[in-house]
């Protein structure tokens, strides 16, 4: 049987959802790579002209014009999950979802762009 912590949480439980999060943040991380070469691309050609993928308000405290800031922020804070105070866990867990979700929303919508562009360029 796993050794409850003060507030209930097993380390067990701390751990299968870190791990869970690690898959999660696994496929996100090659999307994210891809994306910030074609950034780099359109850069080089004068094109996507902004100052960060996440503006101010967002739940990110990196602000960059790359993808992979945000995925070494959310990667950080995934690590430290495992060494927070039980208190502290649920929030934390929350708002690092929350990163995790926006980096999935804004890579699908990305590479959806990216890709349909791609395929109207090559069957023109």
């Amino acid at each position: 049987m796993s050794e409850m912590t003060e507030a209930g949480i097993s380390q067990a439980t701390r751990q299968a959802v870190v791990d869970k999060l690690t898959d999660n943040m696994k496929q996100l991380y090659p999307l994210a790579q891809r994306a910030d070469e074609e950034l780099e691309m359109l850069k080089k050609q004068n094109k996507g002209k902004f100052s960060a993928i996440f503006q101010t308000g967002s739940p990110f405290a990196a602000e960059s014009d790359r993808f992979l800031p945000y995925m070494v922020e959310a990667a950080n804070e995934l690590t430290a999950l495992l060494k927070i105070d039980d208190e502290d866990f649920k929030p934390q867990l929350q708002e690092l979802m929350q990163k995790i979700q926006l980096l999935h929303q804004v890579l699908q919508k990305f590479h959806a762009v990216t890709d349909e562009e791609a395929a109207q360029a090559s069957s023109n």
